[in-house]
């Protein structure tokens, strides 16, 4: 990473050959020419992450100690009052005096990297809001934490092809400084030969970073520029800036390099008891072959969020992410994927299915028009917040999961559900039960009841009928909210849509 010595960074490139190996393995993603990245960041579990197309690391090794862990645990989704972000933890027990030849004697870390799939990103814009920690969440302080957004090829030692482009926050200091003060580093490497100076280029801006920051990199054929809240941080040009595709990545964990020049000490505390960091990720962006200034670079994420859009990979959304084709599949209506073309995909926290898979289906199903109409079908088991209900695997059409085990008073509510205009909706409940109930539908913790529907006897716990009521919605953004008036009903989705 940006500012490692020879040591530390070429025992983590090594490691990345593997690495790259098992990313290359997982990728379902083809070469065609992408326009953007965009994700939120808002799931319930790392396999949702997963299956948009990242990778979370779990093996040991470098950058750092060699015997350093990593774990798909160290991976979270918190709630941040607006949407979810993802959390990154790094933790250790390791005493500096018990580190020989790079290598642990005793006590464990545990760091995270998470990393797309695909080694396809280079020119254009890469942004990040994050949020750097300068002390621990637990334990005493003073590691050399480093806390990272950055790009990177694979590698295989001393030979090309090779780039890496890097905002690395250091917010206990060292990397051969002798200082404790905050940095962070915004560096490009081009490397052959680490030895090199003339491959490698940084800078180091001291401060504490604490809190939520917006990050920029904009890189072209020559140049690449940093950026940090909307100001120019540095800028690089020549043999140094990137020139083969990177993977785009997170990561936090624990350098061992030198504190000063002299080495008198190096970035482990010698201290045994347990301490753990953090830093959170609220969106990454990425636009291909087009510069964006930070400021454009967050209208397109508000743009984005406006629409109630998660995640896109491929072209960006017409006006900010509406679309015109949905798929009827087989009666119900899903949203076409962004991501992918074949096959079914999760996207903005609902099913969708891939526009080659969608067109296999007979007339009237398949690919429909519906204009611009609002629709959102919301899975049952993704509930924000929820009392006395658990999950189970359905047997409805697309399998999954439903939520069971109801009784009166239980409830399940749903952050941020954007409604885009005020109107008459149809919200709609896929729903069994053996002897019937009674739901309402509610806003912001019950303090708007909407409505309430019966739900029929319809068989068997795995026998699904869809009922329905119509409801007026004032435009905004809700936490809404699903109450058992009475017990004895299973639910596997509902869906919102706007009465034309």
């Amino acid at each position: 990473m940006g500012a490692m010595r020879n040591d530390e960074k070429s025992i983590h490139h090594v490691l990345l050959v593997s690495a790259s190996l098992v990313l290359t393995l997982l990728s379902t993603v083809t070469a065609a020419q992408e326009t953007i990245l965009f994700d939120d960041f808002n799931y319930s579990s790392t396999g949702e992450l997963s299956a948009n197309g990242w990778h979370i690391r779990n093996y040991i090794g470098g950058p750092g100690l060699s015997n350093g862990g990593w774990s798909t645990q160290n991976i979270s989704f918190v709630d941040t009052g607006v949407k979810k972000s993802m959390r990154l933890k790094a933790g250790t027990n390791v005493n500096g005096g018990n580190i020989v030849n790079r290598a642990a004697t005793s006590g464990q870390s545990t760091q995270a990297e998470v990393s797309r799939v695909e080694e396809e990103y280079k020119n254009g814009t890469w942004a990040a809001r994050m949020f750097f920690t300068d002390a621990p969440s637990v334990g005493p302080d003073g590691d050399s934490v480093v806390q990272a957004f950055f790009g990177i090829t694979r590698y295989i030692e001393g030979s090309e092809p090779y780039s890496e482009i890097d905002f690395e926050y250091l917010p206990n200091g060292g990397w051969y400084t002798g200082s404790y003060e905050p940095s962070m580093w915004s560096g490009t490497y081009r490397i052959v030969d680490f030895s090199d100076p003339s491959n490698h280029a940084v800078t180091r801006t001291t401060g504490s970073l604490q809190g939520w920051h917006d990050l920029v990199m904009q890189v072209r054929d020559g140049q690449i520029d940093f950026f940090i809240d909307g100001q120019h941080q540095t800028g690089f040009s020549g043999s140094v800036t990137p020139d083969y595709p990177m993977f785009l990545m997170f990561q936090i964990w624990f350098s061992n390099d030198c504190f000063d020049l002299s080495c008198t000490k190096r970035g482990y505390l010698t201290d045994s008891n347990y301490r753990e960091y953090y830093q959170d990720v609220d969106w990454v962006y990425f636009e291909k072959d087009t510069i964006l200034s930070p400021a454009q670079v967050l209208q397109n994420v508000q743009d984005l969020r406006a629409q109630d859009i998660d995640f896109v990979k491929g072209n960006k959304p017409a006006g900010g992410g509406s679309t015109t084709q949905r798929c009827n599949w087989w009666g119900t209506i899903y949203n076409i994927c962004t991501h992918i073309e074949t096959g079914w995909g999760w996207q903005n926290n609902a099913d969708c299915v891939g526009i080659n898979t969608c067109a296999t289906l007979p007339p009237p199903y398949g690919i429909i028009e519906q204009g611009s109409a609002f629709s959102r079908l919301i899975q049952a088991e993704s509930y924000s917040n929820m009392a006395g209900v658990d999950v189970e695997n359905t047997t409805d059409t697309g399998q999954g999961q439903n939520v069971g085990w109801i009784d009166t008073g239980d409830w399940m509510s749903y952050y941020d559900i954007a409604i885009p205009s005020t109107g008459s909706y149809r919200v709609e409940y896929r729903v069994a039960s053996i002897n019937g109930a009674r739901l309402s539908l509610d806003l912001n913790g019950g303090d708007l009841v909407l409505g309430a529907v019966d739900i029929p006897a319809t068989g068997g716990w795995q026998s699904w009928e869809t009922v329905s009521h119509t409801v007026t919605l004032a435009a905004g953004s809700y936490n809404v909210g699903i109450y058992a008036l009475s017990g004895g009903w299973n639910i596997n989705w509902f869906r919102i849509t706007k009465v034309e």
